[in-house]
């Protein structure tokens, strides 16, 4: 069954994740997370603005497939066991069939399917005015990058919510961006330069 996700992100500097850790998550529990990403050799679904990946968490991988609507994120969620090698080779026997159900609908060919890499998060996260903020440090590809974001269940109160907390520390609004997207935009450049 899928689910609805609103979420609000905004990428930080250094010392604005600093000063956000102190201030809501100096005690909160580190969490690390690991994250495959897949797709096509020739990125089917990004330029379909699809996401597929794999979360590995105490030893558990849970594949999710994510897909936009008007005001938040349908996710299609299944629990695998894999090998999780870069660069191999999936095919439709691999693939869930809530998955496979998914892409076939939108045209992805399944048996095209490859593990490009891995993207590991350090997560710290604490409850804030109904909703959920994380702060994550992820690395990938050479790269490392900061990033706060706002879970809820409203989007509207959330967007505005979100930002009163941006405006309070002096937090500049960035575009918004995945971090999937930020992997891929680093992995798109890579391939062109190859």
């Amino acid at each position: 069954m899928p689910e609805l996700e609103i979420e609000f992100k905004n990428l930080l500097t250094a010392d604005e994740h600093h000063t956000l850790y102190h201030t809501f998550f100096k005690t909160e529990e580190k969490q690390s997370l690991l994250n495959y990403y897949i797709d096509t050799e020739n990125l089917d679904l990004r330029k379909n603005t699809l996401l597929l990946r794999i979360r590995v968490t105490a030893g558990e991988q849970m594949m999710t497939l994510k897909a936009p609507t008007e005001k938040g994120i349908l996710e299609f969620n299944a629990e695998v066991d894999y090998d999780l090698s870069t660069a191999r080779k999936m095919s439709h026997d691999d693939l869930p069939e809530i998955i496979t159900h998914e892409l076939k609908t939108r045209n992805i060919d399944v048996d095209d399917l490859i593990i490009y890499g891995s993207l590991t998060t350090e997560r710290f996260e604490t409850g804030y005015k109904d909703g959920l903020l994380v702060l994550d440090q992820s690395s990938f590809l050479g790269t490392q990058d900061f990033e706060i974001e706002y879970e809820v269940t409203d989007y509207d109160q959330g967007e505005t919510r979100f930002d009163n907390l941006l405006e309070s520390y002096k937090i500049e609004r960035r575009p918004e961006m995945t971090k999937s997207e930020r992997f891929y935009q680093v992995l798109r450049k890579e391939k062109d330069e190859s």
